[in-house]
């Protein structure tokens, strides 16, 4: 069954298995809602509907209103944060992207259905973040059936896909530094001093540090503690006891592990597994 995890009159996170290609988040009032910088293996869009917030996105940054849509390709290293503590609201967006693929071969009449990202970071466009607010609510009405929230996520899309601009094809990562990301990505909740990770690029530290920033947009540590939260996340929705997640991803206690997360998602892990 559809699950709207409420936890406070804050924030609500959505969820639904019928639907594993989104997840969704309204967030009321972000006062109190701080995030450091990190990436999603998701597509993310945001739609401000309240107040304004900070909004970093790699080299991207800009202070965005009501009526704002923020648009977050999987990996992009970004940011959201409150302006002088002033109320704000908004409703997040989590695509899966090879589902987004698919969608946008599908839109764009194109035969290959791997995921394009779109070149835009943010755009003013209240029209998309009304829609934004329809799909929310359609997803959260337990009146309606799994067939009738995919045709609404899917026209959400449709209309959001003719906003945005395509962007290129990203260019091919060196294969020194992809070593080093699939390394981290092997061993994420291990210890990996630079040294290893040097060892296993045949680099100096210097060297890697400054190539897999330019890459991937952080350094290799900031990499594996967001590697940890994603893989966190996944399990946290799989309902797995949070002592557990937190000896799984490498953390040194349950109470570093629940600092963390919410330094990088704005939430507890409790409140986003309940």
């Amino acid at each position: 069954m559809p699950r709207p995890d409420r936890h406070s009159a804050a924030q609500v996170f959505w969820r639904d298995p019928a639907l594993p290609f989104i997840e969704a988040r309204h967030v009321a009032d972000g006062r109190g809602l701080h995030y450091g910088r990190h990436w999603h293996e998701t597509h993310s869009v945001g739609v401000i509907t309240g107040g304004r917030s900070t909004y970093v996105n790699g080299a991207h940054a800009e202070v965005v209103e009501q009526g704002a849509v923020v648009v977050v390709n999987p990996g992009d290293v970004h940011g959201c944060n409150p302006v002088d503590e002033a109320p704000w609201s908004y409703v997040m967006f989590y695509f899966d992207p090879v589902w987004l693929g698919r969608v946008q071969a599908r839109v764009r009449g194109l035969a290959d259905p791997a995921f394009r990202p779109y070149a835009q970071a943010a755009l003013r466009a209240p029209h998309l973040v009304a829609a934004g607010v329809r799909l929310f609510a359609a997803l959260t009405d337990a009146r309606r059936g799994t067939a009738e929230r995919e045709a609404a996520v899917m026209d959400f899309v449709a209309q959001l896909d003719g906003e945005l601009a395509p962007g290129s094809v990203p260019e091919a990562v060196a294969p020194k530094v992809a070593r080093v990301a699939r390394h981290i990505d092997a061993h994420f909740a291990d210890a990996l001093p630079l040294q290893d990770l040097c060892e296993a690029a045949n680099l100096s530290g210097s060297y890697l540090i400054r190539a897999f920033k330019k890459r991937y947009g952080v350094a290799p540590h900031e990499y594996q503690t967001n590697r940890r939260i994603q893989y966190a996340k996944a399990r946290l929705r799989a309902g797995a006891p949070i002592a557990e997640v937190a000896l799984d991803t490498g953390f040194a206690d349950q109470a570093h592990f629940q600092r963390v997360f919410k330094r990088m998602t704005a939430a507890t892990p409790g409140q986003y597994r309940d």
